[in-house]
């Protein structure tokens, strides 16, 4: 299956073939936890690190589609049944929906500590 790797260390985005193992999503990241950042209209899925703000080892962090994500993304496919099949979008669309920071870029601890307090826990009724 056809993916894109958004990769926030090299500030590129490279296509790459991934077989049906979901392993490979985390490989290709360079994470232990992946998570669904984001679904575009025509089921395309953005994989980031789920671990990525809280991991001091990530340093880098790209914008998608307006929202900061720490460490590298996977854009993959997905049809009506959940089952991941090849990316639908052009490369140059997702140039279009990505930025990536300055190579001089760190993620500091003043932006980790922003997204750990964006998070709220709600008590369960």
């Amino acid at each position: 299956m056809k993916a894109y790797k958004i990769d926030a260390y090299t500030n590129t985005i490279t296509e790459l073939e991934m077989s049906e193992d979901y392993r490979e999503i985390s490989q290709n990241i360079g994470c232990e936890m992946f998570c669904v950042a984001k679904t575009l209209p025509n089921g395309d899925t953005l994989f980031v690190d789920d671990e990525g703000w809280i991991n001091p080892s990530v340093t880098r962090a790209f914008k998608f589609d307006g929202r900061v994500f720490a460490g590298n993304g996977v854009l993959l496919g997905c049809n009506g049944g959940g089952e991941s099949e090849s990316a639908k979008t052009k490369e140059l669309d997702i140039a279009k929906l990505v930025e990536f920071a300055p190579k001089t870029f760190s993620i500091p601890q003043e932006m980790r500590d922003a997204a750990m307090g964006s998070w709220k826990v709600m008590a369960m009724a």
